[in-house]
C-alpha cells in the first residue's frame, strides 16, 4: 500500500498494546482513544470522543471527513480487550520466529484499530478518498457493546456500507455470518442451615444452580449451531453450611434466531419456577446480539470483494463464526457489512493470542482496492 511502513505500524501497535484496556478500565481506554484522536486530527479529520450517560470508562470515538448526514462507509474496531490490569506489562508485544505478533489484544482488536488508521492515512495522502467515511472505535465490545450500541446503531441508520476490522481468521478468511449471542448472570438465593445437624431446613443454592447447568447444557448442539458456555460458577461459604447463595455466568450462541428466542424464554420460565421451590432465582440479561446474516446488499458487497481478490490474486473466502461483533448490530440495519477485515490471527481471548505479521499489508491492500473499486477511484 502506498506510503505504508510496517515498522511504523508495529511501533504504534506496540504502544496501544502496552495499555491495559480490559473490563471497563477507563484510564486505559481513554488513553488509547486519545492516542487515535490525536493521530486522526493530525490528518485534518474531525475526531471526537463521547460517553453514554456519562460512563467515562467506555469512550466512543468517531472520525469523520465530512459533515454530510450520509455515510458511504463505516469502519469499526474496538479498543477494549478481555485481559486484566497488569497483563500488558506482563506480556508486552513480541514477534516470534514464525512472524506471529504476540501479546494481549494484538489481533482482537488493537491490530484492527491500527489498521484502520493506516488505511485512512494512506488513502488520504494519495488523494484516493472521494467518499464520506466514519471511523468508529468503541471500548465495550467485549462486554456486548452495552454502552456503545446506541451510538453504533444511530450511525448504522445513516450508512450504506461497513467494514468491521475484527481479526481475519487464521487462514485469512473474512466473515459474513455471525451467530446471535446472549450473556446472562444467574443468581440463586437458597436457605442456609447446618449441613450436619439439620440439613433438611436448608435449600441449597448450589444444587439448584447445578441443575440449571445440566438443563441448559441440553441445548448444546454443534450441528445446529447452538453452543452454551458457563464462564463462571461460584457459591457457598464452607462445608458446614447448606449454601444460601450461588451465581454463574452463561454465554449462549445460536445460528438460528428462533432457537435463541426459545432458550431465552426457557431461562426466564425456569427462573419463575425453580427446581427447588424454596429457592429464588434472578436472571440478568447482560447483553444480546442479533445474528448477522448476509442480506442482498452484503452479498453484492462481498462480490465486489471477490472481484478485488481476483485482481490481486488473493482468494476471498467468507465463513460463519460463533463470535459476536458490532457487525451483528450494523448488518441488522440493512447495511452492507463485511467482517474480519483486520489482520489475520488466532487463539483469541487466550494468552496464546497471535496476529500474523505478514497479513497486515496484504489485507490493507485488499481494503484499499475494495474502496477504490466501489467508489470508482482512479489508481
Amino acid at each position: 500500500m502506498k506510503g505504508f511502513s510496517l515498522d511504523e505500524y508495529l511501533k504504534d501497535l506496540a504502544y496501544v498494546m502496552s495499555i491495559d484496556t480490559g473490563n471497563f478500565n477507563g484510564e486505559g481506554t481513554n488513553a488509547v482513544a486519545d492516542f487515535f484522536i490525536e493521530r486522526y486530527r493530525a490528518l485534518g479529520l474531525v475526531a471526537e470522543k463521547k460517553y453514554r450517560n456519562g460512563f467515562t470508562a467506555a469512550p466512543f470515538v468517531t472520525v469523520r471527513n465530512s459533515d454530510s448526514e450520509r455515510i458511504d462507509v463505516m469502519m469499526i474496531a474496538h479498543m477494549d480487550t478481555v485481559f486484566p490490569v497488569g497483563e500488558a506489562a506482563a506480556r508486552p508485544m513480541s514477534i516470534d520466529g514464525q512472524g506471529r505478533v504476540r501479546g494481549p489484544g494484538c489481533a482482537d482488536c488493537k491490530g484492527g484499530c491500527v489498521s484502520m488508521y493506516y488505511l485512512i492515512k494512506s488513502m488520504l495522502g494519495n488523494g484516493e478518498v472521494n467518499f464520506n467515511f466514519c471511523v468508529c472505535m468503541n471500548s465495550d465490545e467485549e462486554k456486548g457493546s452495552v454502552h456503545s450500541r446506541e451510538f453504533i446503531e444511530e450511525l448504522a441508520e445513516k450508512a450504506d456500507r461497513c467494514l468491521i476490522f475484527e481479526p481475519g481468521r487464521p487462514a485469512e478468511e473474512y466473515v459474513d455470518t455471525r451467530k446471535s449471542g446472549a450473556n446472562y448472570h444467574i443468581t440463586v438465593h437458597g436457605i442456609a442451615a447446618h449441613s450436619g445437624t439439620e440439613p433438611e431446613k436448608g435449600a441449597s443454592a448450589i444444587v439448584e444452580l447445578a441443575r440449571w447447568v445440566v438443563r441448559l447444557q441440553e441445548f448444546f448442539d454443534l450441528e445446529e449451531g447452538t453452543t452454551v458456555n458457563f464462564g463462571r460458577f461460584d457459591g457457598g461459604k464452607n462445608n458446614g453450611q447448606v449454601p444460601d447463595f450461588a451465581d454463574m455466568t452463561v454465554s449462549l450462541r445460536c445460528l438460528l434466531p428462533e432457537r435463541a428466542d426459545m432458550i431465552d424464554r426457557t431461562i426466564h420460565e425456569m427462573a419463575a419456577a425453580p427446581f427447588n421451590p424454596r429457592c429464588t432465582v434472578e436472571v440478568e440479561t447482560v447483553s444480546r446480539r442479533p445474528a448477522m446474516f448476509p442480506h442482498e446488499k452484503t452479498k453484492a458487497f462481498v462480490e465486489e470483494l471477490r472481484a478485488v481478490g481476483r485482481e490481486l490474486d488473493f482468494p476471498i473466502v467468507t465463513i460463519v463464526t460463533g463470535g459476536g461483533s458490532d457487525g451483528n448490530f450494523i448488518a441488522h440495519h440493512g447495511v452492507a457489512t463485511i467482517d474480519g477485515c483486520g489482520p489475520s490471527g488466532g487463539s483469541l481471548h487466550t494468552v496464546d493470542e497471535y496476529m500474523i505479521k505478514d497479513t497486515v499489508e496484504k489485507r490493507l491492500d485488499v481494503m484499499r482496492a475494495l474502496l477504490m473499486r466501489v467508489f470508482a477511484v482512479k489508481d
